[in-house]
């Protein structure tokens, strides 16, 4: 893997699991909480408790948690065509190595040939 589609990759995870988290945390913040006071002193005691809604707090929280997530699958697909990408030069780059590999191989049996060649006058002129 290039350097590139790694940095994507880890990034890409990283914003997705961000986003999970600012996300639920912007709903939880939104969500109506309970509160219990209990007040007295001596002999007189009495407990209230109610509910606390607060629709907006966890608003910006929520659409920043969104974004992120959004990001984070924009940088995975990034990652797919970067490693499709990857590939199609690696097999190009292999073609060519197995070009140079078989033309090496054509070059070493033409010497070795020729070498023998040479050595066959070489004993006959003896």
């Amino acid at each position: 893997m290039r350097k590139g589609s790694v940095i994507a990759l880890v990034f890409g995870i990283i914003l997705l699991v961000a986003g999970l988290a600012l996300t639920t945390g912007g709903a939880w913040l939104s969500a109506p909480h309970s509160a219990v006071y209990h007040y007295g002193h001596g002999g007189f005691q009495y407990s209230m408790r109610y509910m606390v809604a607060s629709p907006s707090s966890g608003t910006a929280l929520t659409s920043f948690g969104h974004l992120a997530f959004d990001s984070g699958l924009v940088l995975m697909v990034v990652f797919a065509i970067l490693q499709v990408a990857n590939h199609k030069d690696e097999k190009k780059i292999a073609e060519k190595e197995k070009k140079a590999d078989f033309e090496s191989m054509k070059k070493a049996k033409a010497e070795a040939v020729d070498a023998e060649i040479h050595e066959e006058t070489e004993k006959g002129e003896e």
